[in-house]
């Protein structure tokens, strides 16, 4: 990657470290292993690890500290530690004990970098740029710590994907959607790098790493990028949630209209006037509103017709009470037979959003169902 590539990165992760460590401040369990000390560890590690990235600064250290090659441990230690504090939070935001397994691989993949560290590291020369294994120990070395982090990745994708699923909260569900693309990508490139680490160490001339190598890079951009994102503050998601929800309530309108549009063919509409769109943004909520009582008010009365003509096996009988009641034909019977059908299998005692998607989804059921 490009220096300014990775300095934009390491600042930005050195941002969001600052900017959590109020919330670690703030808690009083923090030395017990809390959620906001988990999270702010992992963007300590991340930003330790993304800075030590650096050319320069990977050098610039070595020689400070007079030891070569330090800078490549301290980086592989801290990704280490980060999908480690990440893992143990993800288990405390599920409520579940953290399985054993969890730090005794963490202490075992320490011991393995820092028990070759000396033997087959320290002794190269300066290597900032470790793409290449040479020697065996260097393949050991890069080999531990990316699959390491390719299987601790499991816990957290899984880990999110079940929170985004129970979330019902748009907002919400979009950080979860950030954080997941960030695993995600964090798997692939740790996969990715152990993969290719073992195609080049037994061929170093692979045409394979001409291609994976910056497909890498690009993974790892989207990861830096996107993991940021997670932590940023509940405004930054409201404020991105507002054009999606206003988007969906368009089409939530557009589909309730259509139910609407078959109803109001069988039965007298409670509502004379239909919007258009043009004249329903302005307060779509309200539309919204006055298509799903609409509706409702069109069940009851198909709810009524199927009581008095034998659940709508045919049309209404001629003395039905019902002053405006146009004429049906087959056609309309079959599709106030469907429209029944289908209208009774929701729950109208649920909350509005909840009524407006069990109503956009039965207006599916019907379109699909080939009712015109």
């Amino acid at each position: 990657m490009a220096v300014w590539v990775e300095t934009t990165i390491a600042t930005l992760a050195w941002g969001i470290a600052i900017y959590k460590f109020g919330a670690v401040w703030r808690d009083r369990q923090w030395r017990g292993g809390s959620l906001p000390f988990y999270f702010w560890g992992f963007t300590v590690c991340v930003a330790i690890g993304m800075t030590f990235m650096i050319e320069d600064v990977y050098l610039a250290f070595d020689r400070v500290v007079g030891v070569t090659n330090l800078a490549w441990l301290v980086t592989y230690a801290a990704f280490a530690l980060a999908i480690f504090s990440i893992t143990s939070g993800c288990f405390l935001v599920l409520e579940a004990p953290r399985p054993r397994l969890i730090p005794y691989s963490l202490l075992l993949t320490l011991a393995i970098l820092v028990i070759v560290y000396p033997i087959g590291i320290a002794t190269l020369p300066e290597k900032p740029d470790h793409t290449i294994p040479v020697t065996l120990t260097e393949f050991i070395f890069m080999e531990t710590l990316y699959l390491y982090v390719a299987a601790l990745c499991v816990i957290p994708i899984a880990t999110f994907t079940r929170l985004y699923r129970q979330e019902a909260v748009l907002p919400a569900r979009l950080r979860w959607i950030v954080a997941l693309g960030t695993t995600i990508s964090s798997a692939m490139v740790a996969g990715l790098k152990a993969i290719l680490t073992f195609l080049v160490f037994w061929d170093p001339g692979t045409p394979v790493l001409a291609v994976a190598y910056p497909m890498i890079n690009v993974v790892l951009i989207s990861a830096s990028i996107l993991w940021p994102m997670a932590f940023l503050p509940n405004s930054f998601y409201l404020l991105l949630a507002r054009p999606i929800e206003f988007l969906d309530k368009v089409r939530a309108l557009r589909e309730l209209q259509a139910l609407q549009k078959k109803l109001n063919r069988l039965c007298p509409p409670v509502i004379g006037h239909t919007p258009d769109l043009r004249e329903a943004l302005d307060n779509l909520d309200f539309h919204l509103y006055r298509a799903v009582i609409s509706i409702l008010d069109a069940k009851k009365v198909l709810g009524g017709f199927a009581r008095a003509n034998d659940d709508l096996s045919v049309a209404p009988a001629p003395g039905t009470v019902l002053p405006e009641l146009p004429d049906w034909d087959q056609q309309d019977t079959q599709l106030a037979q469907s429209l029944h059908q289908t209208l009774q299998t929701v729950n109208d005692h649920v909350a509005f959003p909840d009524l407006v998607y069990a109503y956009r989804q039965a207006g599916r059921a019907v379109s699909t169902g080939g009712m015109a």
